[in-house]
């Protein structure tokens, strides 16, 4: 019997530490390293493909296909990642391991929260841009 992973949205890794939801040096790198055009290609990019992998994490849960939930979860980890989205990060690997581990009920709370924190991305993101981060 596997053991039931215990679930934490909040994306913290212990309780009392809080991590930043947002890395906006991530942000600098990645302009220092392409430019800006580059990192606003990115940034459109990442707020196409983000809700994209959402949905086919939710979709794949809705058909029982742990490993397809597991690796749409896996390329919004490391877009996530690589763009400064801490929070959206931790909580795709949260829901990475969920459904690795075949316990898809919960990867259905980890999409939902994914939602909502999109909606933070997706305004951190446009403002990065319009203060010429991007």
């Amino acid at each position: 019997m596997r053991p039931r992973w215990r679930l934490c949205l909040e994306a913290q890794p212990t309780a009392g530490t809080s991590l930043p939801a947002t890395d906006a040096a991530a942000l600098d790198r990645l302009r220092r390293f392409g430019g800006a055009t580059l990192l606003g290609k990115m940034i459109d990019l990442f707020l196409v493909a983000a809700p994209e992998r959402i949905e086919a994490a939710s979709r794949a849960r809705v058909a029982g296909d742990a490993e397809g939930a597991e690796r749409a979860l896996h390329s919004l980890k490391s877009s996530s990642a690589q763009l400064g989205a801490l929070r959206m990060q931790r909580l795709s690997e949260q829901g990475e391991q969920r459904a690795r581990a075949g316990l898809l009920d919960e990867v259905a709370q980890v999409t939902a929260a994914l939602d909502e924190e999109l909606a933070r991305v997706r305004e951190w993101l446009l403002d990065a841009r319009e203060q010429g981060a991007a």
